[in-house]
């Protein structure tokens, strides 16, 4: 397993303008379509993160790697033995690359409306939350990288996966899987998901 990143804020135009033109049609026109300046940024440095980290970790050229989604919208390098997972908040944008599922979330610490835990924490995940300075963000971005993982998104049964975080060590109500904390830039929370049968 391998994690990249970038911070957008350090990027030339130039460079934009180039990783815009290696996008495939399609991704050229919903980034396109994006009124967001940042948000198109994001977007445009995700698909070429991901370019390199495929290419990479596979040991192929970029210009060979196509990106399609499974019908539940995950997506994934054509025809090449690599699992990859994107995320982007704030200026970052991290993706992680591994030989087996993967997911990674990423989120910039920010102020939140506390009653917004009600919809995806357990009470006992709500509990972490009041008393850790980053709990929430934790907790959030743990069900995300899980969700992402396993290749459905979140959805109505966020609460039916549960989280425990003591002392940095994360438990999880569903087993095999393993769960990290990433380090990444001050003011940020990353936590990954991996098939445990593979570390």
């Amino acid at each position: 397993m391998k994690i990249y990143q970038l911070n957008v804020s350090n990027i030339e135009q130039s460079c934009f303008e180039l990783w815009f033109s290696a996008m495939s049609e399609e991704r050229k026109q919903s980034v396109s379509q994006m009124k967001n300046e940042q948000k198109r940024k994001l977007r445009i440095a995700a698909d070429a993160l991901c370019r390199k980290a495929v290419a990479e970790f596979c040991g192929v050229e970029q210009s060979e790697i196509v990106f399609e989604h499974t019908e539940k919208g995950k997506p994934y390098a054509k025809n090449l033995p690599v699992h990859f997972s994107i995320s982007h908040s704030g200026d970052i944008v991290i993706c992680a690359v591994s030989d087996c599922e993967i997911g990674i979330d990423v989120e910039k610490i920010r102020s939140i409306n506390p009653r917004t835990a009600e919809r995806f924490a357990t009470e006992s995940e709500k509990e972490h939350i009041a008393k850790s300075e980053n709990g929430f963000f934790e907790i959030w971005t743990l069900k995300e990288a899980y969700f992402k993982c396993i290749g459905t998104g979140l959805g109505s049964d966020i609460k039916d996966v549960s989280f425990n975080i003591d002392n940095g060590c994360i438990a999880c109500s569903e087993k095999g899987f393993h769960f990290f904390f990433y380090e990444t830039e001050k003011n940020y929370i990353c936590s990954v998901c991996k098939k445990s049968a593979h570390i």
